[in-house]
C-alpha cells in the first residue's frame, strides 16, 4: 500500500468511527422526551439523511405541548442539532467558532414546523446567526418580544448518556418549566461554547 492509500484508509476508518459515535449521540437526543404533569416533549421529526459520507449538520425537532393528548396544542419547538463544521465568518473572531458543536434551541413559535433549523451557515465560525444576538451564555432573538433562545456545547463534552442528561435534558426541562435561561446555564457554564462577545 502506498502512503496515500494508508492515509485514506485511516481517514475512512476515522469517518466510520465518528459516524457510529454520532449515531449514538443522535439517538441519545431522545432523552429530552418526557410526559409529566407540567411538561410534555415529544419527538416531531428530523432532517432527511443526505447522500454524503458524513452529514455536516443534523437537526432533530421536538414539540412542546400542554398535555399528552393527541390533539394538545403545540406551544413551542425544540431543535437539537449536531454541527460538525460551519462556514467561515467575517465578523469578530470567536474562540469556539472552529469546534464541532451541539446546538440546543427553543422556538416560542407555536404550531408544527416552527423549529429553528441550523446549517453550516448559521451560526458560522464567528458565532453569527441572522436575527439572533449573543448574550453572555446563550443567543436570543434580536426581537425582544420573542423569547426564543439557543445555546451551544462542544461535541466532545457529550461522550455519554450522563453528559447528555446533565448538559441538555436537565437544563432544557428546567428552562421550559420557567427557569431563567442565564441562571440555568450558569450551572453548566464551564461546559458551554460561550457566545462571542458583542
Amino acid at each position: 500500500m502506498t502512503n496515500t492509500d494508508c492515509i485514506l484508509w485511516q481517514s475512512a476508518q476515522n469517518v466510520q468511527l465518528a459516524q457510529q459515535n454520532l449515531d449514538k449521540l443522535y439517538q441519545a437526543f431522545q432523552e429530552i422526551v418526557c410526559s409529566t404533569g407540567d411538561l410534555v416533549i415529544e419527538f416531531a421529526h428530523d432532517d432527511p439523511p443526505q447522500d454524503v459520507f458524513i452529514q455536516s449538520v443534523w437537526n432533530s425537532y421536538f414539540y412542546i405541548k400542554k398535555s399528552d393528548h393527541s390533539d394538545a396544542e403545540i406551544y413551542g419547538t425544540l431543535t437539537l442539532a449536531i454541527q460538525l463544521t460551519s462556514d467561515e465568518g467575517y465578523e469578530n473572531e470567536w474562540g469556539n467558532g472552529k469546534r464541532s458543536k451541539v446546538l440546543i434551541c427553543y422556538s416560542a413559535m407555536p404550531g408544527e414546523g416552527q423549529g429553528w433549523m441550523f446549517s453550516t451557515q448559521a451560526p458560522n465560525t464567528a458565532g453569527y446567526f441572522e436575527g439572533w444576538v449573543s448574550k453572555s451564555l446563550h443567543w436570543a432573538r434580536d426581537d425582544v418580544s420573542d423569547p426564543s433562545w439557543f445555546y451551544a456545547l462542544p461535541l466532545d463534552h457529550l461522550t455519554n448518556l450522563t453528559a447528555v442528561r446533565d448538559l441538555i435534558v436537565t437544563p432544557v426541562h428546567e428552562i421550559i418549566r420557567g427557569g431563567k435561561v442565564e441562571e440555568v446555564l450558569m450551572k453548566i457554564k464551564t461546559s458551554l461554547c460561550q457566545p462571542p462577545r458583542a
